[in-house]
């Protein structure tokens, strides 16, 4: 399992993605305040919640992290392992997305000055790749064993 650079691919986007949870994913500026984007909601510096549900993204850090878990464990099933990684691409891409609406909205709603990134921005863009990565070398693997089976 672990020898199949696949999974090494699939281990990393999965611990990638746990990182999600542990800290802002943006800060905002307003005229006298500073607002931290989390999975679970905006806060400002001094713990004040805003009122902003961010269930549907801590709903996608859940589900990408469930799958990829899934994913690192269904070597043995190596064409369920390329739909998985296909369909978390897509996921990725959406996670990414949200994550900029919801920093829009802040912004707009909350009349945010500036946006500071976090650090945890560029994990999803990074998962994709990884995603992409995994699903070549699960190709290639497959095509591989086609191949053997072919000749045999």
């Amino acid at each position: 399992m672990i020898q199949r650079i696949q999974t090494l691919y699939l281990l990393a986007a999965f611990i990638l993605s746990l990182f999600l949870f542990t800290g802002p994913l943006s800060l905002i500026t307003t005229e006298g305040n500073e607002i931290f984007l989390h999975h679970s909601g905006a806060v400002t510096r001094t713990g004040e919640d805003l009122g902003v549900k961010t269930w549907p993204l801590t709903v996608y850090f859940i589900v990408v992290s469930a799958l990829l878990f899934f994913s690192v464990f269904s070597y043995r099933n190596r064409i369920r392992q390329m739909r998985i990684s296909v369909f978390l691409m897509f996921f990725a891409a959406g996670m990414a997305g949200i994550i900029f609406y919801y920093i829009r909205y802040i912004k707009a709603n909350f009349g945010g000055l500036e946006n500071i990134f976090q650090w945890r921005i560029v994990v999803p863009p990074i998962i994709l790749v990884l995603l992409y990565l995994a699903y070549k070398a699960i190709q290639r693997d497959e095509l591989v064993v086609r191949a053997y089976d072919r000749i045999r």
